[in-house]
Order: structure tokens, then C-alpha cells, then sequence
């Protein structure tokens, strides 16, 4: 049922008004409340309070699978995976605004959006768009990548616990701020290696697969540094040599490395 789930996901994000997975935040806004009850408080209880919902996710799991395993089950599974998504949607609407400006050869204007909009700067037109592919692969990692990776293996409740994890490393205080960010990191350190691979089987293998022979047992660098290394890698073009519709490029590649997750995860579905 997982890959059935996941296309019924993909399929909503595509061609719903959906892109950025189920219109109310209520993860983001539980991660809110929870940091603001728990602020200046013990950094076990802020975890504790923020994980609080996923054992009883597991229960009303257990009592439907039990009691009406079907449509029901699919139906909580998918709203669940909808809640994990990321709020971005980077292989659509993210970059639009900058994108326009870029096209309508207002570069001064594509600059101003990137970093007010993604903090993305740059000293010229090529160090920009990188940034902006970087953020893209980021963002797609946290918001796809992750989430379908600990769905798959582990079910809807680990899928929730990474996206409450990774909210609260956002936006929380000092203290638990490092504590969420540690557990995400944690949960993040296999699959964004995946993705890595899938960024290899769709760009440029040699050196994709150099970069991630060299940072495979390490901890220490940073999800976002990764994605950074693997985009760079992987696609070895200048990114302003498309000079109307650069962005449009790295879309392409994150959809590819989408595709190539599904076909995977179909396959172990069939065999499964």
C-alpha cells in the first residue's frame, strides 16, 4: 500500500491546489505551541510534549488497521504523508517570482526576490542561480525525500516525527532548537545519501558519485551542505547558460530524482 499511498500524494500535489500538502500547517502550528509552552523549560520536556501526538497517531492506526483496513487506512495514510510534505513546493511554485524576473531580464529584480524570499545572494548571475538550485535541492530533500523515505520503511508515524522534528529545528528556542535539530539530522543522514545516488543516476555520475564516496560515513556536514555538494555535482553546467528559463533545468533534474525514488519504491512494493 506504501507506493499506492505515494502516488495518490504525488497525484494530489500535481494537479490539485494542493502543492504544498494539506492547506492547514498542523504540524507547523503544534511545533509552534509546543515552543512556546516548553521556552526556557527542559529541552526533554519540549521533545516529549513536541512527540506527543505520535503515539496516539499509532493507536488509531492500529485500531483502523484493525477494525477497517482499506479505503479508511488509505485515506488516513495519505492525509498523514500530505501533513510531512514540505510547504515550498520547489518542483513548482517556489521559484516563480524569481524565475518571471529572471526571463523578463530584470536580474537586479531576480536578486532582490532571492533573497528576501530565500536568502539566497550572490556576487554574479551564476554564484545566484546556484544558490537558488541549492535551496531547491534542500528544499526537496526536507519536504519529499525525507518523509517518503521514513513512510516507506517505517510507516506515517516516523514520517511525522521527522517533519515535527525538523519544524522545530527551525523554529524554536536556543536550547531545543539543537535538540530538534540533532534528532532531524539524525533522521536525515541516510536518506539524503539516497539522494544523492538518485542525483548520480540523473546527472553527471562520475562526479556526483566522487562527492558522495566522500562524505558517505561522515556526520558531520549538514543536510543543506550536502544537497549543495550533490547539485554541484551533478549538474556541471554553468547555471546562467540558460539564459531565459535557468531554473527551469533544476526543476527537470528534481523531477527525474522523484522518478527515479518511485520507480525504486515501486519495486520494492512488487517484491515486497
Amino acid at each position: 500500500m506504501n507506493f499506492l499511498v505515494l502516488l495518490l500524494v504525488a497525484v494530489i500535489l500535481r494537479f490539485t491546489p494542493w502543492r504544498g500538502g494539506f492547506p492547514i500547517d498542523v504540524l507547523g502550528y503544534w511545533s509552534d505551541w509546543v515552543a512556546r509552552i516548553t521556552r526556557g523549560r527542559s529541552s526533554w520536556l519540549f521533545l516529549i510534549l513536541l512527540m506527543l501526538p505520535l503515539p496516539l497517531l499509532g493507536a488509531v492506526l492500529w485500531l483502523v488497521t484493525g477494525v477497517a483496513y482499506g479505503a479508511l487506512t488509505l485515506i488516513i495514510h495519505t492525509l498523514l504523508v500530505l501533513l510531512c510534505v514540505g510547504r515550498s513546493d520547489p518542483l513548482g511554485a517556489m521559484t516563480s517570482a524569481v524565475g518571471e524576473a529572471w526571463e523578463r531580464g530584470d536580474h537586479e529584480a531576480a536578486s532582490v526576490l532571492a533573497e528576501r524570499d530565500f536568502g539566497v545572494v550572490g556576487d554574479d548571475a551564476a554564484a545566484l542561480l546556484q544558490g537558488l538550485r541549492d535551496r531547491m535541492a534542500a528544499e526537496a530533500c526536507h519536504g519529499y525525500f525525507v518523509p517518503a523515505f521514513w513512510y516507506v520503511l517505517l510507516g506515517p508515524v516516523v514520517a511525522v516525527g521527522y517533519r515535527l522534528a525538523w519544524l522545530a529545528s527551525q523554529r524554536s528556542d536556543t536550547g531545543s532548537n539543537a535538540f530538534a535539530g540533532a534528532l532531524a539530522h539524525a533522521l536525515e543522514w541516510l536518506p539524503v545519501r539516497l539522494m544523492g545516488l538518485s542525483f548520480a543516476l540523473v546527472g553527471h555520475f562520475d562526479a556526483t558519485l566522487h562527492v558522495l564516496r566522500r562524505v558517505l560515513l561522515q556526520w558531520e556536514p549538514q543536510t543543506v551542505q550536502l544537497a549543495q555538494w550533490f547539485t554541484t555535482a551533478a549538474l556541471t553546467e554553468d547555471p546562467a547558460a540558460a539564459v531565459t528559463r535557468p531554473l527551469d533545468v533544476m526543476r527537470t533534474f528534481l523531477w527525474r530524482a522523484v522518478l527515479v525514488w518511485a520507480v525504486v519504491i515501486a519495486f520494492i512494493s512488487l517484491v515486497g
